[in-house]
């Protein structure tokens, strides 16, 4: 089947434009587009910048080194790290972790705030009730907890610090020498920047390695990331070539044998996600290991991962079948890099296809997955935190926000955001917001994660005015119950 290479050019334009809007909000963008093993065309290609969760596709190639050495990944945690026998997550194994198959839920606020936690910390942390939303194996639930327990068992396995065993057995082998996981290395590592609602700058807080690097402690330049992506490419090569011809001697051989068939095995498709289609393309989109495969009509093989951080956002993409490469890094809270990166895919495959300007309405199906019934404290949680929208009382959040809330939004502000929301509902569907809301007003989606809608706050359309959908506010919990986040939708 003949698929097609987006246009170059209209991907280098979109990134250009890209670049122009962030610098307008005081931030930098950070870019290169490469063909296979060719140098590219690169934006600050040398500038270092935290790639938050990008870092998952590094630990699951470090879990690939010791997988090639022993490691059972299907025996159960507690086995490989007896400290976590009294714990919610003893019986979960490497495999779940890696896939996203843990049950335990998606905790990017919290878990982005507390990367210097040291592992007994994380495990007594543990101790104290963590809350899985879903048995094991029963669908996908993205969560940064199982990478980071994916250290600890690389340093219970090999009895070495997790980031000596990846920069020696993962980035020191391919060459990537502006690749590190500590800030204090890279004195000129692009600024982070926390935007507040009226866009004003303020630098984004860093922090440390720790337990939760493995999750997204990696700082990197785009030219290296470039080579990683073309590592993976060659990857797939190599062992192809081992397969079916037996021998790689047509190959230039840029990535160690043993390396080779780990970061292969990363790019195979272990748990479906969802699958997304539009007039033009189905796209199906998969977890493997650390990293997201996908096939796409139009491209066939599809490589990808996100990582969004307080101050960074970042995306690299690659496509096996067509010899190209992508990546994009943004120093603004969790810069919305993958978006970015798939309207520049889109714009390059319609100029490709001769329609310029053609734009692709997606449709998702995701997959359905179980969850465990909210427990009464959970769901007392959830409704609090949304009442604190209508009537903020600081001892009521000191009860129940966990350490990110005020690091990603300072109290001022968010008492600011919450009064303009609450005037805005006024204003514009004449209510009055002074009741507190009850349990009738509260679904509970999983065990931590609920959606108060604001009654009477659906506003029919009529002609010459559109419909407004219910007001809601959305309230995620950490492992603990705690809150993490406060979503207002208007």
């Amino acid at each position: 089947m003949a698929f097609t290479h987006p246009d170059t050019e209209a991907i280098i334009s979109g990134l250009e434009a890209a670049a122009e809007s962030l610098r307008a909000q005081g931030g930098t963008l950070a870019w290169g587009v490469f063909g296979r093993g060719g140098t590219g065309t690169v934006a600050d290609g040398d500038v270092p910048y935290r790639i938050a969760s990008m870092t998952k596709s590094f630990t699951a190639a470090a879990i690939g080194v010791l997988t090639a050495d022993g490691l059972d990944l299907d025996m159960p945690l507690g086995r490989l790290v007896p400290d976590l026998n009294d714990t919610s997550i003893a019986d979960r194994t490497c495999r779940q972790a890696l896939t996203m198959g843990t049950g335990f839920t998606k905790d990017d606020p919290w878990a982005d705030r507390v990367e210097s936690m040291s592992a007994a910390e994380l495990i007594d942390h543990l101790r104290r009730g963590a809350i899985p939303i879903a048995p094991a194996d029963t669908g996908y639930e993205y969560s940064n907890l199982g990478y980071a327990l994916l250290g600890v068992v690389t340093e219970a396995v090999t009895g070495r610090p997790f980031i000596d065993v990846a920069t020696a057995e993962v980035l020191e082998p391919l060459g990537l020498s502006r690749t590190g996981f500590d800030v204090a290395d890279f004195p000129d590592l692009a600024p982070g920047i926390r935007l507040d609602r009226h866009g004003r700058g303020h630098p984004a807080e860093l922090t440390g390695p720790g337990v939760f690097s493995p999750i997204g402690g990696v700082i990197s330049t785009v030219n290296d990331i470039g080579a990683w992506m073309n590592a993976h490419m060659d990857a797939l090569e190599q062992v192809d070539a081992l397969e079916h011809v037996g021998s790689l001697d047509h190959l230039g051989s840029s990535v160690p044998g043993a390396l080779a068939r780990i970061l292969s095995d990363n790019q195979q498709a272990h748990r479906l996600i969802e699958v997304q289609r539009s007039d033009h393309h189905t796209e199906s989109i998969n977890y493997g290991f650390g990293l997201q495969p996908r096939l796409d009509s139009r491209f066939g093989r599809v490589v990808c991962h996100s990582g969004g951080y307080p101050g960074y956002g970042s995306h690299m993409r690659w496509f096996p079948d067509l010899g190209l490469s992508i990546v994009v890094f943004g120093n603004t809270t969790y810069y919305p890099a993958e978006r970015v990166v798939r309207n520049v895919i889109d714009a390059g495959w319609a100029a490709a296809a001769g329609s310029p300007g053609l734009q692709l309405t997606r449709t998702t199906t995701a997959v359905p997955a179980p969850h465990y019934p909210a427990a009464a404290q959970q769901s007392e949680t959830v409704l609090r935190a949304a009442n604190l929208v209508l009537d903020f009382d600081d001892t009521v959040a000191d009860g129940l926000f966990t350490v990110n809330m005020d690091l990603d939004e300072p109290r001022t502000e968010r008492r600011e955001r919450f009064a303009a929301w609450k005037d805005e509902l006024a204003s514009g569907r004449d209510l009055e917001l002074t009741q507190a809301f009850t349990p009738g007003d509260l679904e509970m989606r999983t065990p931590l994660l609920g959606t108060v809608t604001v009654p009477d706050s659906h506003v029919a359309g009529s002609e010459g005015s559109a419909e407004m959908p219910a007001a809601t506010i959305t309230v995620s919990l950490d492992h603990l119950g705690a809150v993490q986040t406060i979503t207002l939708s208007s």
